[in-house]
C-alpha cells in the first residue's frame, strides 16, 4: 500500500498541471483515497483540527448565502462560482480528516510539483520555439506579447499563474535537504532553471513576491551571508544573461515604465501596465460606491463592464471587458465589508500558523498568494483555487519536519 501512497500522493500534487477536466477528478479521487486509508486505520480527527477547517473555508458560505439573494439573471453565475469554489471549502476538511502519516506522504512528494514546473515550461517553451523556427520560419520578431499567447494556450496554463507555481517551485527546491556536495549542485541548478523560466514569462506579482521571500531568507542568514556569495553572483549573472538574451524580459521591464507615464492614447490596450492602471482606477471608482455592502458576485462583472464599456465610448476606442484583477477587491465588490475583511482573515489566521509553527516553506507560499491576490483574481479559477487549497490546507496541517530550520541554517 505504500507504493499507493506515494502515488496517489503525486498525483495529488501535480494534478493542476493536467488538462482541465482530469484536474478536478484527480485531486477528488487523491482527497477520497486518502480519507478512506486514514478510516481504515481508525484514526479519528481531532475535532479542533475540523474547526480550523472550517475557518480556514469559512469564506464559501459567503458565496453559498448569496444564491437566494441574488436575481435570477445572475443566479446561475453564482451557483457555477459555489461549484468552482467548492474545493476552497472541502480541501482543508480533507487534509484535517487525513491521518498525520498521510499528510506527510503528500508533503514529501512536494518536488514531484518542482518537476511538474520544469516538464511544463519546457514543453511551453519547446513549442514556442516550433512555431517562432519552423511554422513562421524564424521571419516574424520576438515579442512577449507572442511568447504569452503561444505558452498560454499550448499549456493551458495563465503565465502569471505559471510564474506563481514557478516562485513556489524554487521555494521547495531550496528548502530540500542536500547531504552532499553534488546534491546542492543539482538543486542550485534546477533553482537557476527555474528562475530563468520566470524571467521568460516575467509575471511582475510573482517575481515581486520571490523578492520578498528573498528578503525574508537574507534575514534569517544575514549573520552567514558569506556562504552565499556564489549563489547571488550567479543569480546575478543569470538575471544579466536574460536581459542580454531574452529579448521578452527587456521588453516587459520596458512596460514597467509604463506605470509612472500617463495611459493618453492607445497605450492602454498596447501597455499591460496602463491596462492594469485602467483596472485599478475601475474598481476604485466602483468601490465608492458600493464599499460597504457590495454588489453580490453575480453583478461584480456585470457593472464592471458597464463602466468598460462607457470607458471605451469616452476614450474613442475599445478598452476591452475586465474581472477585477484583485482577490481583494473582488471579495469587497462582491460582499462588501464582510468579504475583504473574512479573506484578510483567513490570511492573517495562516500567516500566524506559519510564523508560530516556524514553517518557512508555508511562509512564503503565504507571501506568494498574498502578493499575486493584488494582481489576480485568483479564486476565480480552477486552477488558482486548486493550488490555493490543496498547499495551503496542507502545510497547515502539516508541521514542518525537524530538519528544516536546520536545513535554513546551513543551506
Amino acid at each position: 500500500m505504500q507504493k499507493i501512497d506515494i502515488s496517489m500522493a503525486r498525483l495529488l500534487v501535480v494534478c493542476i498541471f493536467l488538462p482541465e477536466r482530469f484536474q478536478v477528478f484527480s485531486a477528488i479521487g487523491a482527497c477520497i483515497y486518502f480519507v478512506i486509508r486514514t478510516l481504515f486505520t481508525r484514526q479519528w480527527p481531532d475535532t479542533k483540527l475540523l474547526f480550523w477547517a472550517f475557518l480556514l473555508g469559512a469564506g464559501y458560505l459567503l458565496y453559498v448565502g448569496a444564491v437566494p439573494l441574488t436575481d435570477m439573471p445572475y443566479r446561475s453565475f453564482v451557483l457555477t462560482l459555489c461549484e468552482r469554489r467548492a474545493a476552497y471549502f472541502l480541501l482543508p476538511f480533507v487534509f484535517a480528516i487525513t491521518a498525520p502519516s498521510f499528510r506527510s506522504v503528500i508533503k514529501d512528494q512536494l518536488l514531484f510539483f518542482v518537476y511538474g514546473c520544469i516538464i511544463m515550461c519546457l514543453l511551453g517553451n519547446g513549442y514556442f520555439l516550433y512555431q517562432l523556427f519552423v511554422v513562421d520560419g524564424g521571419l516574424l520578431p520576438l515579442s512577449h506579447v507572442r511568447y504569452r499567447t503561444i505558452f498560454e494556450p499550448f499549456t493551458g496554463i495563465h503565465p502569471t499563474y505559471m510564474s506563481m507555481y514557478l516562485a513556489f517551485a524554487i521555494c521547495i527546491t531550496l528548502l530540500q535537504p542536500v547531504p552532499t556536495t553534488r546534491h546542492k549542485i543539482i538543486r542550485n541548478a534546477i533553482a537557476y532553471l527555474l528562475v530563468v523560466f520566470m524571467l521568460a514569462l516575467f509575471a511582475k506579482s510573482p517575481i515581486i513576491a520571490l523578492v520578498l521571500v528573498a528578503l525574508h531568507f537574507i534575514w534569517i542568514q544575514r549573520h552567514v551571508l558569506r556562504q552565499f556569495r556564489g549563489a547571488f553572483i550567479a543569480l546575478a549573472g543569470i538575471v544579466g544573461a536574460a536581459w542580454v538574451f531574452i529579448p521578452f524580459f527587456r521588453q516587459r521591464a520596458a512596460e514597467m515604465l509604463g506605470m509612472f507615464q500617463s495611459d493618453s492614447g492607445k497605450a492602454v490596450v498596447e501597455n499591460s501596465v496602463h491596462a492594469r492602471k485602467l483596472i485599478w482606477q475601475t474598481d476604485i471608482t466602483m468601490l465608492q460606491h458600493y464599499w460597504l455592502t457590495g454588489v453580490g458576485p453575480g453583478r461584480t462583472l456585470e457593472l464592471l463592464n458597464q463602466r468598460y464599456f462607457f470607458n471605451s465610448l469616452q476614450r474613442g476606442f475599445w478598452v476591452g471587458y475586465f474581472d477585477p484583477h484583485n482577490q481583494y477587491l473582488s471579495d469587497w465588490l462582491s460582499f462588501g465589508i464582510i468579504g475583504i475583511v473574512g479573506l484578510i482573515a483567513v490570511l492573517a489566521l495562516q500567516f500566524v500558523r506559519a510564523l508560530r509553527t516556524i514553517n518557512n516553506l508555508y511562509l512564503y507560499l503565504l507571501i506568494i498568494i498574498s502578493v499575486t491576490f493584488f494582481t489576480e483574481t485568483l479564486l476565480a479559477r480552477q486552477q488558482g483555487i486548486l493550488f490555493y487549497s490543496i498547499f495551503t490546507a496542507l502545510l497547515f496541517f502539516t508541521p514542518h519536519t525537524a530538519t528544516e530550520p536546520e536545513h535554513l541554517r546551513t543551506a
